[in-house]
């Protein structure tokens, strides 16, 4: 008896070690599914890089009192289009409100350059 079973126990083992001596890997190629799945995250990525992009070139793209109008007009929770939509008089009202607080803020970054450039320096 012992005989008999000694084949199927050394099959057993035999196939156990192989099971665990085997690579861990397996190239295989990737399911159609998955390549989709792929290819759609790097589209959704690439859109995404090139929307910022977009965005930054856009921001590069404006002057610095550009950049203080817009910071203006959403601390007064205003838009270009708002404005424009206005009566002929109130849009003026709107615009000398704005136009005032650009020329405080550019002069205050003015300013602040000026004072740093100059903190150094003593006066005679």
């Amino acid at each position: 008896m012992r005989s008999a079973l000694a084949p199927s126990g050394a099959a057993s083992f035999a196939a156990a070690f192989e099971a665990v001596t085997a690579p861990s890997f397996a190239i295989s190629r990737p399911s159609p599914l998955r390549e989709r799945e792929g290819a759609a995250t790097a589209n959704a990525d690439t859109d995404r890089l090139d929307a910022a992009l977009a965005a930054f070139k856009k921001e590069m793209s404006l002057t610095p009192a550009e950049r203080v109008r817009r910071d203006v007009l959403k601390s007064m929770e205003l838009t270009e289009e708002a404005i424009e939509a206005l009566p002929p008089e109130e849009r003026a009202e709107v615009e000398q409100k704005v136009a005032m607080e650009v020329a405080r803020r550019m002069k205050a970054m003015q300013g602040v350059g000026s004072t740093q450039a100059g903190a150094g320096v003593p006066t005679a």
